[in-house]
């Protein structure tokens, strides 16, 4: 007995108990969707790359024996632009040098901070005498969580400062940049998602007839898409640099699986066979081809646990599971949809 036997005693399985399948995917794709919400950010591009490598060792020594390996720079510098006649134009002024100082202190202060370094104690200065810097080293840990908490932590301390005309204090550095990847993550994730996803509907509705058609093709998608983002959000898989596209990757790679099985469906239906003859038929049939072409994708992208980047080690493991979770949509779950769509149009056509 090989895989086209299993499959049609699937299609049987799947025609007696259409009902049934609905609600078990129900219920596994609302789980799924709590999953969704947990998914955590990756911003630390060092865990990205490989441990063993020189730079990384090194960077990781350095933070073990300095204290932190996340910098705020904090800039100080001449507003050329200031019309007020006693601004300053000189960083050097006394004004400017108590504003640093007062500063540096409120950052020594803050437990978060290891270690403050002021160019301005130091007497360095830009060439110009027109700007000077503070570096406040912190060590996040790796916790995205505690990115925003301490850039807030010394973003106040700067607004508490008293405001001098002619001078600028603005903030940047890794923790900075680590939260607008953070944001960047997100919004691109979802912008890449919601248009690809519109558009491929778009093109099912207009390609389909009834257009309700498209909508069977489409749901294998959705389900296979939030079954694939849950699963990273329960398994703690974060979302990263590498990962941030795989939403609209999954969509476009799984939509084939059910156009197949819908498009094959109507096929038998339309020769005359019931319902479980035209599921048998396909699922044993089509679901073998599309078994074959769902493997072979899959284990190209296993193929890519064997770099030895991780960002591309977590795109490969997650575009497999995302085809995975489609095809399974797609064969198992979809024919149960079909079932029940029909069976609902021919009871609203009955009752019209």
């Amino acid at each position: 007995m090989g895989l086209r036997y299993w499959l049609w005693k699937l299609g049987e399985f799947q025609a007696k108990h259409a009902a049934a399948i609905f609600a078990v995917s129900l219920a596994f794709t609302v789980f799924m969707g709590v999953g969704v919400t947990k998914i955590k950010l990756q911003t630390d591009l060092s865990k990205e790359l490989p441990e063993d490598a020189p730079p990384i060792e090194l960077m990781r020594d350095v933070a073990s024996k300095f204290g932190g390996n996340d910098l705020f720079i904090i800039l100080f510098e001449v507003d050329r632009e200031a019309k007020d006649p006693d601004r300053v134009v000189d960083i050097r002024d006394p004004r400017a040098l108590y504003i640093i100082s007062e500063l540096e202190n409120k950052l020594r202060r803050e437990a978060e901070i290891a270690e403050v370094i002021s160019f301005a104690s130091n007497g360095e200065f830009s060439k110009d005498y027109s700007s000077t810097v503070i570096f406040a080293t912190v060590d996040l840990g790796g916790k995205e969580e505690r990115i925003k908490e301490v850039a807030e932590l010394v973003g106040e301390d700067i607004e508490s400062l008293p405001l001098i005309p002619g001078l600028k204090i603005r903030l940047t550095g890794t923790p900075l940049m680590r939260t607008t990847l953070m944001e960047l993550l997100v919004s691109d994730a979802t912008y890449t998602i919601f248009l690809s996803a519109v558009i491929i509907l778009i093109m099912l509705i207009f390609m389909s007839r009834p257009f309700t058609r498209g909508f069977l093709i489409f749901l294998p998608l959705i389900n296979g898409l939030t079954w694939t983002l849950g699963t990273m959000g329960w398994l703690n898989i974060p979302l990263s640099i590498a990962t941030v596209g795989i939403g609209a990757m999954i969509l476009g790679l799984g939509v084939e699986y059910g156009v197949f099985i819908v498009r094959g469906y109507e096929a038998e239906r339309r020769k005359g066979r019931s319902q479980r003859e035209a599921l048998t038929t396909v699922i044993s049939g089509i679901g073998t081809a599309i078994t074959g072409s769902a493997t072979t994708t899959i284990i190209g992208f296993l193929a890519l646990l064997l770099a030895s980047m991780p960002m591309i080690q977590h795109m490969g493991s997650t575009l497999a599971l995302g085809i995975f979770y489609c095809f399974v949509a797609a064969v198992i779950v979809n024919p149960s949809f079909i079932v029940l769509e029909e069976n609902f149009m021919r009871r609203l056509r009955h009752a019209s």
